[in-house]
């Protein structure tokens, strides 16, 4: 996962990143809030509680990006997804401007970052 959503979701959780604690996934969030792992949600959905929870939400657009087919990421355009580049003056360098992936969010389908 990249890093930079890690600390994101650790910090929503009040997990420190010096922990050792490993973050499993899947984490579910409705309607900005958090729900739970695995074992929370199918508990919700076996007690008929996850349906009062998704309920009035808006239902999500059927369709995919045509830029990142449904991944919300793309390849960097300054590195091609190397995550590195090379200047004249100082040789190879860590691209700033992807994640340690060598991905950007895409512009079409992704959000702004909060």
């Amino acid at each position: 996962m990249d890093s930079g959503f890690m600390d994101e979701l650790r910090s929503i959780l009040g997990q420190s990143s010096e922990t050792n604690s490993k973050l499993t996934l899947p984490r579910v969030f409705i309607g900005g809030r958090y729900v739970g792992g695995v074992e929370e949600v199918r508990r919700l959905h076996e007690s008929g509680e996850l349906k009062k929870h998704v309920e009035g939400l808006p239902a999500s657009e059927p369709g995919t990006c045509d830029a990142c087919g449904g991944y919300r990421f793309i390849l960097c355009d300054e590195c091609s997804g190397s995550h590195k580049y090379y200047s004249e003056k100082g040789g190879f360098r860590s691209c700033t401007l992807c994640n340690e992936n060598g991905l950007v969010r895409c512009p079409s389908c992704s959000c702004a970052p909060l």
